[in-house]
């Protein structure tokens, strides 16, 4: 039975290989560290893009107010919570397995500069 039970985690930790070849990460989106590009324009630009063709644009509204002159928003947290969701303190669902790493770091780009005034 210990046999069975090491085998059985050991499976569910080893990456899993998808169609377009190589491994993928079986949980969420990881943030190895923020890009230092966070204020670059085609950065913002993608965020932006990807923002509003989402429903993000409808959950969040088209001027998402709770970004709004926000100087205090943590890249790690926000990415974090565009990869895993709201975890239970909100309705917002993960998006990890939608978007790429680089996908959700132009969101957060996008969601920073709206900080700026």
């Amino acid at each position: 039975m210990q046999h069975f039970l090491l085998l059985a985690i050991l499976a569910f930790s080893l990456p899993v290989a998808h169609a377009g070849g190589g491994p993928i990460d079986s949980g969420q989106a990881k943030p190895d560290a923020a890009p230092s590009d966070l204020a670059d324009p085609e950065r913002i630009k993608k965020g932006k893009f990807l923002f509003h063709s989402t429903c993000a644009d409808h959950c969040h509204g088209h001027v998402p107010a709770l970004f709004v002159g926000r100087k205090d928003l943590d890249p790690e947290h926000a990415f974090n919570t565009i990869s895993k969701g709201g975890q239970g303190a909100t309705p917002m669902p993960p998006w990890g397995d939608i978007f790429s790493v680089d996908e959700i770091w132009s969101l957060v780009a996008y969601l920073k500069s709206l900080g700026q005034p």
